[in-house]
């Protein structure tokens, strides 16, 4: 279609004269072929054209919108040419379109956009709205503002409705709201003035950002800040070239130096003399991702005092993972370390002591023996030669005097045997026989089996991995004790042993007098005795022997006792790694 003429107003839209744009064919203006050609093909079919939207191009280059209305002249039926009318719409477009683009932008944002009249009635409502409070734009548009306050913030919206009518802005207000569900947010709004085309204030648009995560994340790193700052031990940061990054209160109490004169040097300022290479290799395995836990070191204080040091050190990480430093906590152990020394010079000397006293005690219970020998055979030989001529008394003084004399040397016999459990620490070659064993302790003690007609059973017992001398002394004081504190039924002793999760379990029972519960922790004390020894004669040290055997041993050893109803008493001992 030719174009046959045009009006001053379609020269200057499109910048062209009358002899560039009449007798041209129109599609050479329009920018969309689709365009044009569906306008022409409505035009061929007698149809008109309304509020086509075409895009022009000017003779500059530049492009216009046009809305274009047309249609077609007849005259007795025959067409003539067509009428077209084009109003310019660049403006309006341009104009749409960013209303558009704003409308998407506001519509995809996740902050609350929303806007209110000056009563404070919602107006608009986006879908950062919706997911911030829980309210779908159809339940909140029409509804007061105030929908939206915290119990305690309900007055503010007067106050902020008042700075909106005189035209203020209010900006990054931080304060709380409620959503729909009732969970209070915290929400940092902007609310501005909204004018109409007159200028006059008519109602205000109001940003919300939900603040709550940021918020308690910030309250979380003051209290972190808090905490790092109050601590007694030195936390410091540092970067990758060993560089001082921040310096709490604790450094400075330690070290001496504070963060000022600090923060910006390497951290090699604190290594000690001949401990330098240290911080390079420390560096090297913060860069690997490796945390190095309580190493301890020495460090230099700025006075030039020498400590030891615990060291514990992470790497630190940027929001995209990568190890950009690390964090240091230092505590002072250097009290800790002499008190540790105070106490390994302590127990040296107490063991040299204990063995000196060991020592002693065994060799005075050895060298005893003799003089006590003597004392017992003269007493005799006295008692012998003088019996009834030194009187009643006389008799009664020889007799106390060979009874002292025996029971000292059972006690030296038993002090001996207690010292030597206690020293005996040689490795164990090989395990010891129960069975044997107790057959050799019936043998010894036959003499007291027989006088008393007691009765002696037991189980088939399992080898343990004891010194032979040791379990013998165990069955021997068990054994003893149980004929010795015997009462007055017929002296029946059992011996048993069984398998109890990675031990051996023994016990030795007997129908005795008992003990009462009061006394089955006291009755495994050196020297502790529930009976006179004109009752029942003894050292009072048979059970603590046996205490110390089974206890060396990695056992226990415990009693099952009621006055007058008999004993059990029970030991364990491990069962060695070769037979697990």
């Amino acid at each position: 279609m030719t174009s046959i003429g045009a009006n001053q107003a379609e020269f200057r839209l499109l910048g062209y004269s009358r002899s560039q744009y009449v007798g041209h064919n129109v599609a050479e203006f329009h920018v969309n072929p689709e365009v044009i050609a569906g306008m022409l093909s409505r035009l061929k079919n007698g149809k008109e054209v309304r509020g086509c939207a075409a895009p022009l191009r000017c003779r500059n280059g530049d492009i216009r919108i046009v809305e274009i209305s047309a249609s077609v002249y007849r005259e007795n039926g025959r067409f003539v040419h067509v009428r077209s009318v084009s109003v310019d719409i660049t403006q309006r477009t341009i104009e749409a379109a960013a209303q558009k683009r704003l409308a998407s932008i506001i519509d995809s944002s996740t902050d609350a956009v929303l806007s209110k009249d000056l009563n404070g009635t919602i107006l608009s409502w986006n879908r950062g709205a919706e997911k911030i409070f829980g309210y779908t734009a159809d339940e909140v548009i029409g509804k007061h503002i105030s929908i939206l306050a915290a119990p305690d913030r309900i007055d503010e919206f007067p106050d902020i409705l008042g700075r909106i009518r005189r035209g203020e802005v209010v900006e990054h207000y931080e304060t709380r709201r409620r959503t729909k569900d009732g969970r209070i947010r915290r929400i940092s709004l902007t609310v501005s003035p909204i004018r109409d085309a007159g200028g006059t204030i008519v109602g205000a648009s109001k940003v919300a950002r939900d603040i709550t995560d940021q918020s308690e994340l910030a309250q979380l790193q003051e209290r972190l800040g808090a905490i790092v700052e109050s601590s007694d031990d030195a936390i410091l940061s540092k970067d990758l070239d060993g560089i001082i990054q921040s310096w709490n209160a604790g450094a400075q109490r330690l070290f001496g130096y504070t963060a000022e004169e600090i923060i910006g040097k390497p951290v090699s300022i604190l290594a000690a003399p001949g401990h330098v290479d240290e911080i390079p290799n420390i560096l090297s395995r913060i860069k690997r991702g490796e945390r190095i836990d309580h190493f301890q070191t020495k460090r230099q204080a700025k006075d030039g005092r020498i400590l030891t040091i615990s060291l514990t050190v992470s790497p630190v990480r940027n929001a995209d993972g990568i190890i950009i430093g690390a964090s240091k906590v230092a505590r002072d152990v250097t009290e800790r370390e002499e008190q540790e020394a105070a106490i390994r010079r302590a127990n040296d000397a107490l063991t040299r002591a204990n063995a000196d006293l060991r020592h002693f005690a065994y060799s005075a219970s050895h060298d005893l023996q003799e003089p006590l020998r003597m004392v017992s055979v003269y007493a005799e030989l006295l008692r012998e030669r003088f019996a009834g001529q030194l009187g009643e008394a006389g008799d009664q003084y020889l007799t106390w005097t060979l009874q002292g004399a025996v029971r000292m040397q059972k006690l030296l016999a038993s002090l001996r045997n207690y010292t030597q459990v206690v020293t005996t620490g040689a490795e164990i070659e090989r395990e010891a026989d129960s069975n044997s064993i107790l057959q050799e302790c019936l043998v010894n003690l036959r003499d007291s089996i027989t006088e008393t007609g007691a009765t002696i059973t037991h189980t088939d017992l399992p080898p343990v991995r004891l010194h032979e001398f040791q379990l013998e002394q165990i069955f021997q004081n068990l054994i003893g004790n149980a004929i010795h504190y015997r009462g007055p039924d017929p002296v029946r002793i059992h011996i048993a042993a069984k398998q109890q999760g990675s031990d051996f379990l023994f016990s030795v029972s007997d129908n005795g007098i008992g003990i009462e519960p009061q006394f089955h922790e006291t009755i495994f004390d050196l020297f502790q005795r529930l009976h006179t020894t004109a009752e029942y004669p003894g050292s009072g040290m048979g059970l603590a022997i046996c205490r110390q055997i089974v206890e060396r041993a990695g056992g226990r050893i415990w009693v099952e006792s009621e006055h007058g109803t008999g004993s059990t008493f029970w030991f364990t001992i491990p069962i060695h790694k070769s037979r697990k």
